[in-house]
């Protein structure tokens, strides 16, 4: 038999292969705009859209399984800070440093507003 924290990982590790190669399609179908990383804008922005939506909708009625899946895995691995920080340095270091400030300010505040969008939707749908 599997410890809890074992099959925590899996799901988390489960939900996160998904989230991952949604991103990757996402990549391959938008790739970069004239050098512009809209791909990686455009998941963390509907990711965290999905993230505010789901917690809405469900504030607090998520099984942790659910939680561990959707949120941490699926979401997590969808979602790309990671890409989104290397990008913003690309474009900075190859003198694109309009385009590094605007990765971060569009990045940031549609990121938030699609949070915060998703939390409203999601809440006045799961009432």
């Amino acid at each position: 038999m599997l410890r809890p924290v074992v099959k925590q990982v899996l799901w988390v590790g489960a939900g996160g292969a998904v989230g991952s190669a949604l991103r990757y399609i996402v990549w391959r179908l938008m790739g970069t705009s004239g050098g512009f990383p809209w791909a990686t804008v455009f998941v963390n922005v509907t990711g965290s859209f999905l993230l505010g939506f789901l917690a809405g909708v469900y504030a607090g009625r998520v099984s942790p399984t659910m939680r561990l899946a959707v949120f941490f895995g699926l979401l997590g691995g969808y979602t790309t800070f990671s890409t989104f920080t290397a990008e913003t340095i690309v474009l900075a270091r190859t003198g694109s440093t309009v385009a590094a400030f605007g990765n971060v300010a569009i990045s940031l505040l549609a990121g938030v507003s699609a949070a915060f969008a998703g939390v409203i939707l999601g809440e006045s749908l799961g009432s």
